[in-house]
């Protein structure tokens, strides 16, 4: 939920969580023998992932006392404002200093993911590909709503954020049904940038009531609708766990007509090069609009294969 706290074009980020499984990031915790923790919550990545056998030196900076466990220990306790308290340690911090070689690298593998799926025009939509064309779409201070899903795990991990509160994500209670609600409150708050809402197509029908109230106050905002009918994170967690999934596929209905029918426009995406120049035109005409995009979320199980591997000692080099 920190994301854009720290740029993702600045040479200090190496990138943030966005599954709890061993990701490339990780690979820069593993070698840290201190790690700072600001404004940290067990709730979003649990030390016991990160830390488990307590070696690790941490500083804990926050408005509130740890949540100390065996696997969170910190050695030294700054409680107040973080706002001040970074701005005095910031004083005492010489950052002309370059990252070491092996974050370099690492930064650079990490960045290379997203980079690689942007000619890749296979469709269904590779979740990767939709990302990187939304990413595209949109300038540094616009606006990213997640609902909860698959295609939140892959958010978190690769969507880049450049400012803070620009990718807004429903962790901790993992709401779902956040997105469309999220999308009307950014874009009445901030009615002068442009918010795309990613929503899977179980959570959107959670909550889809709302486009009612979306196009009654007037909003303007794009919701991309994962669509693969299913309750694609369930899915991937059962299929990690048990091999197999069950009780996780269910019917759509037509999302085009089903946003005419409240007053918004509907598109249905049928190629993967036509989804970048719709959504541009959907974010420049204003009004509520709702992407139907097929995903290809075989793409879950090959990162779980992938990052089944010494993903550390292969890639980065440390």
């Amino acid at each position: 939920m920190g994301k854009g706290v720290i740029p993702a074009d600045s040479p200090f980020y190496l990138g943030s969580v966005g599954i709890q499984e061993k990701d490339y990031v990780m690979c820069g915790i593993d070698v840290a023998d201190l790690v700072i923790c600001i404004g940290f919550d067990h709730v979003e990545y649990s030390p016991r992932f990160w830390n488990p056998d307590a070696s690790k030196r941490i500083v804990h900076i926050h408005s509130s006392h740890p949540e100390v466990d065996s696997s969170y220990l910190p050695e030294f306790i700054l409680i107040g404002s973080i706002k001040e308290t970074l701005k005095h340690l910031a004083a005492l911090c010489d950052f002309t200093k370059q990252m070491p070689g092996n974050f370099t690298k690492l930064k650079t593998i990490i960045e290379a993911e997203l980079e690689s799926f942007k000619d890749d025009m296979t469709f269904p939509i590779k979740p990767q590909k939709i990302l990187y064309d939304i990413r595209k779409c949109l300038s540094r201070e616009d606006i990213l709503i997640s609902d909860v899903g698959a295609h939140k795990l892959w958010i978190g991990r690769l969507f880049p954020a450049y400012e803070p509160n620009t990718v807004i994500i429903s962790n901790g209670l993992a709401s779902m049904g956040f997105g469309l609600p999220g999308a009307i409150a950014a874009n009445i708050v901030l009615p002068d940038r442009k918010v795309v809402a990613v929503v899977g197509d179980g959570g959107f029908m959670m909550n889809l009531q709302e486009l009612e109230t979306a196009v009654r106050l007037g909003c303007s905002f794009v919701v991309v609708i994962f669509n693969d009918s299913s309750y694609g994170s369930i899915d991937w967690k059962a299929r990690i766990k048990f091999k197999k999934s069950f009780g996780v596929r269910f019917g759509n209905p037509d999302f085009v007509k089903l946003a005419e029918s409240f007053g918004a426009k509907g598109v249905r995406v049928e190629r993967t090069d036509e989804f970048a120049p719709l959504l541009k035109k959907a974010l420049d005409d204003r009004g509520v609009w709702i992407f139907d995009v097929r995903v290809d979320y075989s793409e879950n199980m090959k990162l779980t294969l992938k990052l089944s591997k010494e993903v550390c000692n292969s890639n980065n080099g440390s």
